[in-house]
């Protein structure tokens, strides 16, 4: 069975989009402080401001000023010489950690523009879509096709063991993106290891700009579709929808739509899909906080397009997020036979918001439950037919087995 991934994914191109690390960010809210940030003078370092004043030393009233004091303190007078820079991120990084949430995370001005250009669906890099396994080492899950790495023939299940010569297991994953990145036309050379040939090599791949993919589509025998959606991210269900529109009319009967290695992505693209195959019906519910108040908000179905096409959803271990919120949408409202392993179990959404000086943080916001109000964190979808994937088989009998109920759909 395949082993259940840690949920930290990159469309490197080097991707994350599926970002991705979006695990959610199933539902990535994009909202920036910059409108409310201003320089509050020119030797600070913070650029918030406040009507708290530090007149009355004895105010209950909050102000980040001790804080400041502290870095500046530090920065000038500590035996051991450290920026105000490196100081501040220590201190936003020491704020995460205080929140026991294990997708926060603090992304740099580089980090964070490289994140938001993978939303854009066309970026530089090498081309795989990589994720960490559960000994935290840095696992190809998808190779795209016509990329540099396409053409230097790295493969899926590859792994890379380090970046221009240097070890990046146990980094961060948005941090080992960031190394492999890069602008069009520079090279990186990478280290990889190939357990199914027992075997590790170098490779130079020189960057390239492409545009990412989030699905392929192709007719199988007997007329039945088949969609590969391999992250959810911005217009991802318009996309969708043509495709299912042209294999319709190419005489599709029926539809399998692959969830498999999906580890998420945008919210509004994951109950858009939904849609498209959905009359009525709760599709999702999310619960969060907006100040001091809990918020609940549901997603109600609207009239689909493909609302009586037989379909069938495949799932596994490396299903998530996102792609868990769709299946569990069509599953519960009795729309979509689900066939393959137990997915992921990814009920939480996170938000990335932009800081003032350009940087990023991305935190959980909310939970998200199924149609029945039902919480898959940690639990994930069960399949409706389990099939487990043989490694060592070259038939995919996941997909032998949709093939086998969409016929039998049809033919009822």
């Amino acid at each position: 069975m395949v082993k259940r991934l840690v949920i930290k994914i990159v469309v490197i191109a080097v991707v994350a989009i599926f970002v991705f690390s979006t695990g959610f960010w199933l539902g990535i809210n994009f909202y920036s402080i910059k409108e409310f940030a201003t320089q509050t003078n020119a030797n600070s370092i913070f650029e918030v401001t406040s009507d708290i004043t530090n007149d009355n030393k004895t105010s209950n009233a909050f102000s980040l000023k001790p804080l400041e004091e502290t870095i500046n303190l530090i920065s000038q007078r500590a035996l051991n010489e450290i920026s105000k820079q490196e100081l501040l991120v220590n201190a936003i990084e020491g704020v995460i950690g205080t929140l026991d949430d294990k997708y926060a995370d603090y992304f740099t001005e580089e980090e964070y523009a490289q994140i938001m250009e993978s939303y854009s669906g066309t970026m530089s890099g090498i081309g795989v879509v990589i994720t960490l396994d559960d000994r935290d080492r840095v696992l190809i899950v998808k190779v795209i096709e016509n990329t540099p790495a396409d053409e230097v023939g790295l493969k899926e299940q590859d792994i890379i063991t380090e970046v221009e010569g240097n070890p990046i297991q146990g980094l961060a994953l948005e941090e080992i993106v960031s190394k492999i990145k890069g602008e069009e036309g520079t090279s990186v050379n990478i280290t990889v290891k190939r357990p199914s040939e027992d075997k590790t090599f170098k490779v130079d791949i020189t960057r390239q700009r492409f545009y990412v993919p989030n699905l392929f589509a192709e007719m199988l025998e007997n007329d039945i579709g088949y969609v590969q959606y391999i992250g959810f991210q911005e217009g991802g269900a318009e996309k969708l929808e043509e495709e299912v529109d042209s294999l319709v009319e190419n005489g599709a009967k029926g539809l399998i739509l692959d969830l498999r290695n999906n580890l998420g992505g945008i919210l509004d693209d994951a109950v858009g899909a939904s849609d498209l195959f959905l009359d009525d019906g709760i599709v999702v519910i999310v619960k969060g906080r907006v100040g001091e108040e809990l918020k609940t908000t549901t997603y109600r179905a609207k009239k689909g397009g493909y609302t009586e096409m037989p379909l069938v959803v495949l799932v596994n271990g490396f299903s998530a997020s996102a792609a868990e919120l769709l299946a569990g949408a069509l599953q519960e409202n009795g729309r979509a036979t689900i066939v393959g392993e137990v997915s992921f179990g990814k009920g939480t959404v996170q938000t990335i918001q932009e800081l003032s000086n350009g940087a990023g943080l991305k935190f959980t916001t909310a939970k998200y439950y199924l149609p029945s109000d039902r919480s898959i964190e940690g639990i994930g979808i069960k399949p409706d037919i389990e099939v487990e994937l043989d490694m060592e088989s070259e038939e995919d009998l996941q997909l032998e087995k949709a093939k086998e109920v969409i016929n039998s759909m049809a033919s009822d």
